[in-house]
């Protein structure tokens, strides 16, 4: 299903379009994005903290993502190999470099 985004300015290096993964709670729960990951291979994960369950796992556009939380433009340069987190959604960002985990691989 095709869709599109009317932004101003874009930010990120990578296309709208761009394929992420989220949480259902995210998605369909309206819970904050309080962790953000950049993937080494260049994945970007916007999660809520609650669970990574693979069943709740979702894959959906970068720009649906940032039209759901603008606070992500301030991740845009966040390096591969690095993560953000904030205790609340109108918290700032902590950035940090972060190992992957084996099972995550």
């Amino acid at each position: 299903m095709s869709h599109s985004h009317h932004f101003h300015s874009w930010a990120f290096r990578e296309p709208v379009e761009t394929g992420t993964f989220t949480t259902r709670q995210v998605l369909e729960g309206g819970f904050p994005i309080l962790e953000v990951y950049h993937d080494a291979d260049g994945d970007w994960q916007f999660l809520c903290g609650t669970t990574t369950d693979t069943e709740d796992l979702k894959l959906v556009c970068l720009g649906c993502m940032v039209e759901r939380d603008s606070g992500l433009l301030a991740l845009a340069d966040l390096p591969l190999g690095w993560c953000a987190v904030r205790d609340r959604a109108e918290d700032p960002w902590l950035r940090e470099p972060y190992e992957s985990r084996e099972d995550e691989a």
